[in-house]
């Protein structure tokens, strides 16, 4: 359970939501996952109709500005995610030419 902070009122109550939080973040992760394993597959089918690829370091900018978290940190997190996604695609052989 995440405890609104103004209801923290010892140390318990802060570890149980960060741990909650922690968990949450590794579920969200294994489902963008999931997601991209089904644009993997879509994308053969759907080529043509694909917008263009946005630049995602300037998208996530956005969003570490949007948090009020420093822009290097979210687009280097992300940088790790991409770059974890895309070895598990060369390791199950998905990579395309």
């Amino acid at each position: 359970m995440i405890r609104p902070l103004e209801y923290c009122v010892d140390k318990h109550h802060i570890r149980t939501s960060i741990d909650t939080i922690d968990n949450r973040i590794v579920e969200l992760l294994a489902l963008r996952k999931s997601y991209i394993d089904k644009g993997k597959s879509l994308d053969d089918e759907q080529a043509e109709e694909q917008p263009p690829i946005r630049n995602l370091n300037n998208h996530y900018g956005v969003l570490a500005k949007k948090f009020n978290l420093p822009t290097e940190f979210i687009q280097s997190i992300f940088q790790e995610i991409e770059h974890y996604i895309h070895q598990d695609f060369i390791a199950k052989g998905y990579e395309q030419q």
